[in-house]
């Protein structure tokens, strides 16, 4: 495997030489399944992780990526982050190098839950009502979307305060996972929460608010996912090692 280090590239050796482009929980577990890889985030982490190297970070372009050096790359942002993914795919065709999209899967509703899909935040205004009390699980660079919506906006934070509540109407409520089930069903209860707001993120650490709203029944606004990006397309880390190896 391959080993880059800060300020330039070096490797171990001439084996394959693996850049992951990171941003969701799947690609820190493929770092450490892949500890000689290259790390690349282009934006900060809301919740730093440990990586197991060294990890560089900023804007991923086609100049930048032919100056990695790299035989692979696997593309493995946040799910939602449309931005991220779309820019590490340009990059990838424009110089020709292999890659493959990690990403988990979407969640998917049951008879028992109550969503209601939409394409964006601003679309939010479409169906929570007016004097809602809503849980919004979203970056804080979304909330200006949100300015239309004539509710209380309970802003989860799970990194550091970032400044003055951006919206007419709510508040930050700093907090630290992991959630449980049992944890998020009495946070319900006691902000009297009658809406959540969030996007179809997919994976386990989101998924106790949902059961909670669902044994509450507590309608979901859903933002649903970008199209399924160009390329293959695998949904664990260890199918992205075995892709490596090929």
């Amino acid at each position: 495997m391959a080993l880059v280090l800060a300020g330039g590239s070096a490797y171990q050796n001439e084996m394959t030489r693996v850049l992951i482009i990171g941003g969701s929980a799947e690609a820190w577990r493929l770092a450490r399944l892949l500890p000689m890889a290259a790390v690349h985030l282009a934006a900060p982490e809301r919740v730093p992780r440990n990586w197991p190297g060294q990890v560089s970070q900023g804007p991923v372009s086609a100049v930048w990526l032919a100056d990695q050096q790299v035989d692979r790359v696997v593309i493995a942002p946040h799910p939602c982050d449309a931005k991220a993914i779309a820019a590490a795919l340009r990059a990838a065709q424009t110089v020709g190098v292999p890659f493959l999209h990690l990403i988990r899967p979407e969640w998917r509703a049951t008879a028992r839950d109550n969503w209601h899909p939409i394409r964006s935040a601003r679309e939010a205004t479409a169906v929570i009502p007016q004097g809602a009390r809503v849980l919004v699980t979203l970056g804080r660079d979304t909330l200006p979307q949100l300015n239309g919506l004539r509710a209380q906006c309970l802003v989860r934070q799970l990194g550091a305060p970032g400044g003055n509540f951006p919206l007419r109407h709510g508040r930050f409520l700093p907090a630290r996972g992991p959630f449980s089930v049992p944890h998020e069903s009495r946070f319900l209860r006691k902000e009297r929460i009658d809406w959540l707001l969030l996007r179809n993120a997919g994976g386990l650490g989101g998924w106790p608010k949902l059961e909670a709203a669902r044994r509450l029944g507590i309608p979901v606004a859903m933002i649903q996912r970008p199209g399924r990006p160009v390329g293959p397309i695998v949904t664990t880390p260890e199918e992205a090692v075995a892709w490596t190896k090929t």
